[in-house]
């Protein structure tokens, strides 16, 4: 057990990690982009519709007067650019994770995709202007996350922004693989995701819930772990981390999410006191213990959207299989989430049907709301 008293925990929605520290005898404070009635801790409002790291909970964490030596500070979303704010984040605590210096690396998709074609990895073509095969090109931004500022491009309509680039589009099925590391170079596997995406107001490819446990064969496993053990050996990344990908004939990788990801709470069992504090431990003592014999289900995901601006004027709480619980009388967004629906069972299939039920039973709850 470490000895810190305080954890802050900062992102864009953090409320699985807020109960996957539920057990412990500390203070949780918590730093995010919504005030959902289900978070366990204290809660403060980031008001960056991301939860990025910035000059609002720079001030937070001045009003809270936390000791330095007793506080550890988890973030699980991106950086501001305007300064650097790990180190402002050391001041009120130990930071627990990846230095800004080394994501802003790996954010730096040009330099990044050189290094991967060296070691064989398959990467997605990156163009510096458009070509004309349109239906086959992204408009991507390397600072955005969760699917944010993916779009297609459409010829002669648009021009790339600060932080955006061109990449050529693969068709097919889209996953992750959730690792931990330590500094030692050493890592363990968690679990391998399936991803879905939606299309909102926002973007075309939003992030919009996952399956749990996927098996791959032996080459693919193989070929992912070289892929894993290039970043760690390479960047020194610590802690919990992703890697998503594309899955056709052969594997494209797609990006590194340097950090805590939405995936990591369905492998909270794995873990002896939960993937928070797994995190924790894995950068404090260089501890990877995972036991893979504890996932004995399948566990999924799906996050619901809203395509008109309403207003909640139900409880959710009634189900113990949702997430993320809007307050009663807030206003949902055009494109801004409302919840999240899970399940768990024994095989895909009947996950995927308790799913869809779970999802019936909220949509006819949540009548005002126009859902994705």
């Amino acid at each position: 057990m470490f000895p810190q008293n305080n954890i802050v925990l900062i992102g864009n929605s953090i409320v699985e990690q807020s109960k996957s520290l539920a057990h412990l005898n500390k203070r949780i404070i918590n730093i995010d982009s919504f005030n959902d009635e289900d978070i366990v801790g204290e809660k403060y409002i980031n008001p960056n519709p991301h939860g990025i790291v910035n000059d609002s909970v720079i001030t937070i964490l001045k009003s809270l007067k936390l000791n330095n030596d007793d506080t550890l500070i988890v973030v699980s979303s991106e950086y501001s650019r305007e300064k650097n704010y790990y180190n402002e984040l050391s001041l009120y605590g130990k930071v627990i994770g990846n230095n800004q210096k080394i994501i802003s690396i790996l954010k730096d998709f040009k330099k990044l995709s050189k290094a991967l074609k060296k070691q064989n990895i398959n990467f997605p073509d990156i163009y510096l202007t458009a070509k004309d095969e349109t239906n086959n090109i992204l408009i991507k931004n390397s600072y955005a996350s969760g699917g944010f500022g993916v779009k297609k491009y459409k010829k002669h309509l648009e021009s790339l922004c600060e932080d955006e680039y061109y990449q050529k589009y693969i068709q097919g099925q889209e996953y992750s693989i959730l690792f931990i590391s330590n500094k030692k170079k050493k890592f363990e596997i968690i679990g391998i995701n399936k991803i879905y995406n939606k299309k909102t107001s926002y973007t075309d490819f939003c992030f919009s819930g996952a399956m749990s446990d996927v098996e791959l064969n032996n080459k693919q496993l193989e070929y992912l772990t070289k892929t894993i053990s290039f970043f760690v050996n390479n960047y020194n990344l610590i802690g919990i981390n992703g890697i998503d990908f594309i899955l056709t004939d052969k594997i494209y990788f797609l990006e590194i999410n340097p950090r805590i990801t939405q995936t990591c709470f369905m492998y909270d069992n794995i873990f002896k006191y939960g993937f928070v504090e797994a995190h924790i431990r894995s950068v404090l003592d260089n501890d990877l213990s995972v036991d893979k014999n504890k996932s004995l289900s399948i566990k999924c995901f799906e996050n619901l959207f809203s395509n008109n601006t309403s207003l909640v004027d139900t409880h959710l709480n009634e189900f113990d299989f949702v997430s993320n619980i809007p307050k009663i009388n807030n206003y949902i967004g055009t494109g801004e989430p409302i919840c999240t629906i899970n399940a768990k069972s024994s095989d895909e299939k009947k996950v995927k049907k308790i799913l869809l039920d779970n999802i019936s039973l909220v949509k006819n709850k949540l009548k005002n709301i126009e859902i994705i």
